[in-house]
């Protein structure tokens, strides 16, 4: 069997007792919340994102139970969960913990033998509470944040909610490790080196008006990757274009899906619910003046997973370019932002 993880209301309460606890009801809360932030990334980021058919269950881990908003009928007959909350068009479930492992902040489905699995081809959002989590990543310190991180893995399993994207990623990316450019980029000076210069040219980009200066600033960041490519081709005999555009696609949208939070939560009225029954929630407390430009690892490639911030740069590029891209990705499978961004400039008369 092979996984693919990536590290990624009115109450109407129908447990077996008539009230939940404050701490239940604290957890309906949260997940209430990250589902109606679906609305606003709809609104503010990506076009589509809340609609009813890329909806996906999220899993939401403690120490002791999971609870499961809109699980698939295939999960409730594998697990038999019990239905302890229900509002609109949420329906939470609580069942025991579905494996061991101590944090989860992935969008988990499996392929190939694994037919009978709960999310054979089908993707489940895996999230650790907020408490969990800020004991895994310390500088976690609010609700809002941690609802980011939820946000941004969220976005990968729409991403497979796309069946044209879900059957070019199984048959080619599921037997190459995505790990693979992590360890090329620590190993080979020459080959950070480039990436790091070609980050350095899309920032570039991103600050200038005129348009043949950005014409040049992205042909001369064409020649620079295809450049380093034929080396690794040539040295290392790995052709790394294909993974490379798949997790740069991947991981770019999903972290400028991430930054809209960011700043839509710097002027964003505060959660009623949240503020009454959640002692992390700060109000957006962290996002008020927060300064964007001091978050080094959303667009360096050296502060993070390099195709990460190459991904997102790019997606800032093409927004900043009016290029409409957001109805063809994951809808044509294999289509990634950076041919997006080379037939754009293929097309374009520059004056």
């Amino acid at each position: 069997m092979k996984s693919v993880m990536f590290l990624l209301l009115v109450s109407i309460f129908l447990s077996s007792g008539p009230y939940s606890s404050s701490k239940e009801q604290v957890i309906f809360d949260r997940i209430e919340y990250i589902y109606n932030l679906k609305r606003l990334i709809d609104k503010a980021a990506w076009k589509s994102f809340a609609d009813k058919k890329y909806d996906l269950p999220l899993v939401y881990y403690t120490d002791s139970v999971c609870y499961i908003a809109n699980p698939t009928n295939k999960f409730i007959a594998s697990f038999k969960p019990n239905l302890v909350f229900e509002a609109s068009n949420l329906k939470i479930y609580k069942t025991e913990l579905l494996d061991s492992l101590p944090f989860h902040m992935e969008t988990s489905l499996t392929f190939g033998d694994s037919s009978l699995a709960y999310n054979y081809k089908s993707p489940f959002m895996n999230c650790s509470s907020f408490e969990i989590t800020q004991k895994t990543i310390h500088d976690v310190n609010a609700t809002e944040q941690w609802a980011t991180m939820v946000i941004h893995e969220y976005f990968h399993g729409f991403q497979f909610m796309h069946p044209a994207y879900l059957k070019y990623f199984q048959k080619n990316m599921t037997v190459i490790p995505e790990d693979s450019l992590r360890k090329v980029y620590k190993a080979q000076k020459w080959y950070k080196a480039s990436i790091d210069k070609e980050n350095e040219i899309l920032l570039t980009a991103l600050t200038v008006a005129d348009g043949k200066q950005i014409k040049a600033l992205i042909d001369s960041f064409f020649l620079l990757r295809e450049q380093r490519r034929r080396q690794a081709k040539q040295q290392l005999n790995f052709d790394v274009t294909a993974i490379e555009q798949t997790y740069e696609t991947m991981e770019g949208t999903a972290r400028y899906v991430e930054y809209s939070l960011y700043r839509n939560f710097a002027n964003k009225a505060p959660n009623p619910k949240l503020v009454k029954n959640d002692p992390a929630y700060q109000s957006y407390k962290y996002f008020r003046n927060h300064n964007q430009e001091k978050d080094k690892w959303l667009y360096l490639t050296d502060k993070t997973t390099y195709f990460y911030a190459t991904g997102f740069n790019m997606v800032r590029l093409l927004e900043k370019l009016k290029i409409k891209y957001q109805k063809r990705l994951f809808r044509e499978d294999a289509l990634s932002l950076e041919q997006i961004l080379k037939q754009y400039v293929a097309k374009k008369h520059y004056k």
